[in-house]
């Protein structure tokens, strides 16, 4: 989306940005029932091959309420209802979808590798600029792991080679 210009298609923003992400099943079933509302196809700008561009008719996953394409302009007026009904805070972009996904995985265990190709991010480095305050317990958890594989933790009431 660009402002001032009508909806097109384009080449995806990286090299990055085509590529697998796992569908929950939550997000599949949601997915399907969305699809089975059947809107005719729109006619777009075609600009995947920048040397031919071309007009022509495209079905589109997601459209304004009305049924139009998406655009930047008239953005807020979709996105805001849908925020509202699911309680995202105001002021809670799109974009926040990602943050959210990013963040779900990191608390629930995912590593930086992880999120990173979940994400497409080109390298771990940019993923942990952008989620290291994610990952808190990082060092607790690497204590424990430490303190689990040596055994038990020794202490001044505790001399060396004696069991408690």
């Amino acid at each position: 989306m660009h402002k001032g210009r009508p909806p097109y298609l384009g080449k995806p923003k990286t090299k990055t940005s085509v590529r697998t992400v796992e569908l929950p099943d939550v997000v599949a079933s949601a997915l399907r029932r969305h699809l089975k509302r059947s809107y005719p196809p729109v006619e777009v700008d075609d600009d995947t091959d920048p040397g031919r561009p071309t007009r022509r008719p495209a079905s589109l996953v997601f459209r304004a309420a009305s049924g139009e394409p998406v655009n930047a302009a008239t953005f807020s007026r979709t996105w805001t209802p849908v925020r509202t009904k699911v309680g995202s805070p105001p002021r809670w972009g799109f974009h926040g979808l990602r943050h959210y996904y990013a963040t779900l995985l990191i608390h629930a265990g995912a590593s930086v590798k992880t999120v990173q190709l979940a994400l497409g991010h080109s390298t771990p480095i940019i993923t942990l600029n952008e989620y290291v305050h994610e990952w808190p317990d990082v060092l607790d958890r690497t204590r424990s792991h430490v303190d689990g594989a040596l055994g038990a933790v020794e202490t001044a009431a505790t001399p060396a080679g004696s069991r408690s």
